[in-house]
Formats: C-alpha cells, sequence, structure tokens
C-alpha cells in the first residue's frame, strides 16, 4: 500500500513496553500521549465509563503486576498478566492494535470480574 509504513515487531514491542509501564506506574499523561486520537477501546469492567480512570484506579489496588506473557504478530499484541492483591493472585488479558506512528489505536481489557468483584469491589461502583 502506498504510504503505509509497517512497524517491525521491535518497534510494536517498544510501544508495548511504553503502555505497559505506564499504566503498571499510573501515569496517566504518558497512557494519553500512546493512545490515537479516537482510540478504540473495549472493556468489561464499566465498558461505558471513563477507560483511564478505571484503567489507573485498578493500578493502584494491586498489590503486583507483571507481564506473563506477550505475543506480537504484525501491529498486534496479545498480552496476560499476572496480577496480585496482597496473596490472592489472579490474570488479566489485554489487546492492542499499534498503529504505524507508534499509537495505541485499539485496546480490548479482559478483567476477572470474580477477582474484582472480591478485592477491588469499588471498581465496580458507578462513579
Amino acid at each position: 500500500m502506498a504510504g503505509w509504513r509497517v512497524m517491525d515487531a521491535t518497534a510494536v514491542e517498544e510501544v508495548t513496553d511504553r503502555w505497559v509501564a505506564a499504566w503498571t506506574s499510573g501515569r496517566t499523561s504518558t497512557l494519553f500521549t500512546l493512545l490515537a486520537a479516537g482510540a478504540r477501546v473495549e472493556s468489561n469492567l464499566d465498558p461505558d465509563g471513563d477507560f483511564i480512570e478505571k484503567l489507573t484506579g485498578f493500578a493502584a489496588a494491586l498489590t503486583s503486576v507483571s507481564v506473563f506473557t506477550r505475543t506480537v504478530i504484525d501491529q498486534r499484541v496479545a498480552l496476560v498478566y499476572d496480577c496480585a492483591v496482597d496473596a490472592e493472585q489472579f490474570r488479566l488479558a489485554e489487546f492492542l492494535v499499534v498503529t504505524p506512528t507508534g499509537l495505541v489505536a485499539e485496546v480490548r481489557r479482559v478483567y476477572d470480574l470474580y477477582a474484582i468483584e472480591r478485592l477491588m469491589p469499588e471498581l465496580l461502583l458507578e462513579t
């Protein structure tokens, strides 16, 4: 395609690393710089609410979070995180699409709602 620049896997991984570092440390301003204008966001945790607010609230409630596995295919990334609140462990799945300019154009998150309900019920409340 004329004018279409495809990022190599290393560049996509670098964007993904910045995304993961930003949300896990609660750096909201960095998240906004990484999201493309009009980015598509889907989540099973308050799907109609403020994504960034829920994301930073989730990160703040965690005792620990780490990437369990990451798969990059072209400009699509699938991540599975190991998360913990105190001694309770659970997983989070996230799917990203990175644009050729290095922005995140799509985010899909699948939270373990059973764990959220038990460990962070405040995230399920309407804001």
